[in-house]
């Protein structure tokens, strides 16, 4: 179960898409942030646990990584100087632009680009 200030609104994001039938999109070099972060607060075991139960439970669809999509992250690297690894997140935005994250001074920098701003985790 999501736990935090932030949940609340991934749940919203993930209720409001499965309704809608609008894809909520993720690059697995994020879904690797994501495993690397719990692993950190709660070890190897618990989090492969709950990536386990994560990717079952959720309507999120996992998108593997293009040599176009590498460019295109590479691009806004250039460009915006954002961390490589959320440069694939940006550019997943697709036509609809928004982005749901806790990082919004990286990603206030990339124009057209919509923030759905989540509360940054409380350092354990």
């Amino acid at each position: 179960m999501m736990e935090g200030d932030g949940a609340l609104i991934v749940e919203e994001v993930l209720v409001q898409a499965s309704t809608s039938d609008t894809p909520v999109l993720m690059s697995v070099v994020n879904w690797g942030e994501v495993f690397y972060t719990l692993v950190k607060r709660m070890g190897m075991a618990k989090a492969e646990v709950m990536m386990a139960e994560l990717v079952a439970r959720i309507p999120i669809t996992l998108v593997s990584v293009t040599p176009e999509d590498a460019v295109r992250a590479a691009r806004l690297k250039a460009q915006y100087n954002l961390p490589y690894a959320d440069c694939f997140a940006a550019a997943l935005t697709g036509s609809q632009h928004v982005l749901v994250t806790a990082d919004v001074e990286h990603f206030a920098r990339v124009p057209k680009l919509r923030l759905l701003k989540l509360p940054r985790a409380k350092k354990a």
